[in-house]
């Protein structure tokens, strides 16, 4: 079932909660509604990549093409043309080396699961892991950073 989700990322600041990025309106799927071919759940990974940074491209010229870029190394171990969130067998991906990073934009616990709960996201789940990428993306660029800094594959 395909669910309509309305989703306004935040940042929390040391002494308060700010809004940050602007909201974004997406059909986003749950990790059960992911295909478990390769290619069928990478053409639905990237059209939520595309909904999610769409809004960016006017701030970041080529965001959403460097995003599924980037999807494709971190997600499923190199740049194969596969985006993956769920392996074959419907479990979440993991780094293969430490088995920390996970999802669709291999997000670390530490120090991310913390600020993504704070703002309501569990990036074990794939509509989650790319919207906390966005964040981490607009959070860059608020410090003044290279937008894709978070990644190793960028």
């Amino acid at each position: 079932m395909k669910t309509t989700l309305l989703c306004a990322l935040t940042i929390v600041a040391t002494t308060s909660l700010m809004p940050f990025a602007k909201t974004a309106s997406a059909e986003m799927l749950d990790n059960s509604e992911l295909s478990l071919d390769p290619a069928k759940q990478t053409d639905q990974i990237e059209a939520m990549i595309e909904t999610v940074f769409e809004p960016l491209e006017e701030k970041v010229p080529g965001v959403v093409k460097k995003m599924i870029k980037i999807a494709d190394c971190e997600s499923y171990g190199g740049r194969d043309g596969l985006i993956m969130h769920i392996d074959k067998a419907g479990k979440l991906i993991r780094n293969a080396k430490t088995k920390r990073a996970r999802g669709v934009f291999q997000i670390v616990p530490n120090p991310h699961d913390k600020m993504a709960a704070s703002m309501g996201l569990d990036v074990t789940k794939v509509s989650d892991n790319i919207q906390y990428s966005r964040f981490l993306v607009e959070d860059r660029l608020r410090m003044g950073d290279k937008p894709f800094t978070d990644w190793v594959c960028a």
